[in-house]
């Protein structure tokens, strides 16, 4: 078990506990990010390797992501229904992560290559960007049912999840080209249909969707419903591939 996930996880605990309690949120959200970067320098240097090429190792990537996200909203004074969903995820993340690791745990020969540097966290990055846009869209959705009329509370959830969707798409697009680069010299082949592939593909057309119809003058609340059904996406890619449906990448 992975003590210092264990204390990220406490220090995000006792982050959403303290809200609104002068500076002591901010000492913890600090330590929590920290105890994580810490985390995954140690997990590098003691398997001689990049600490994500396992389920449980990306998830201490993807709870920075969200980590981090729910300290920066914190600190600009945002709603708490953007940063306390955010550092709840990233408390239940760290803890998993931290019950799942494992010493030594050897890998696939397939993983063994360069490209795990940069196909892995890319695809990782654009998830938790996608996790910060589902928090919001939840958040906005919330808002128009209980509040309908505060426009300026409206905008700002609107304006971060479509940023967080443009941001992660990209980077999405990014990790795809470089895992088709990766399978070439891996399988021979930059496509298979592979199961994560294609649930990759599915979750970069939804998105794209999103990003298309935002230009159509779709409300907020009907483009953050679009949002809700690409992270039910994301969520299959990253969790249903990996334990239900076998394939190439079922290690991951």
């Amino acid at each position: 078990m992975d003590a210092l996930m264990l204390g990220c996880a406490g220090a995000f605990l006792a982050f959403m506990l303290a809200a609104g309690k002068g500076r002591l949120p901010r000492y913890f959200s600090f330590a929590g990010c920290l105890l994580l970067f810490a985390s995954l320098g140690m997990r590098w240097y003691m398997l001689g390797r990049p600490p994500w090429a396992t389920l449980y190792e990306t998830a201490a990537i993807l709870a920075l992501v969200t980590g981090i996200a729910a300290a920066y909203w914190y600190m600009k004074g945002e709603t708490r229904a953007l940063y306390t969903p955010l550092a709840a995820i990233t408390v239940l993340i760290t803890a998993f992560s931290a019950a799942s690791w494992k010493d030594g745990m050897a890998i696939s020969p397939a993983l063994d290559s360069g490209w795990l540097l940069i196909h892995v966290p890319l695809a990782i990055l654009s998830y938790g960007m996608f996790a910060i846009s589902c928090v919001a869209s939840i958040a906005l959705i919330a808002l128009c049912i209980l509040n309908g009329k505060d426009e300026q509370a409206l905008k700002k959830l609107d304006s971060v999840s479509h940023a967080c969707i443009a941001v992660g798409l990209a980077l999405l697009m990014a990790g795809i080209i470089m895992g088709a680069l990766w399978a070439k010299a891996a399988w021979g082949s930059y496509w298979s249909w592979d199961p994560k592939e294609t649930w990759s593909l599915i979750t970069a057309a939804i998105y794209a969707a999103y990003l298309i119809v935002r230009k159509t003058g779709i409300s907020a609340e009907d483009a953050a419903f679009l949002s809700l059904l690409g992270f039910m996406a994301v969520l299959f890619t990253y969790l249903g591939v990996s334990y239900i449906i076998p394939g190439l990448h079922s290690y991951a």
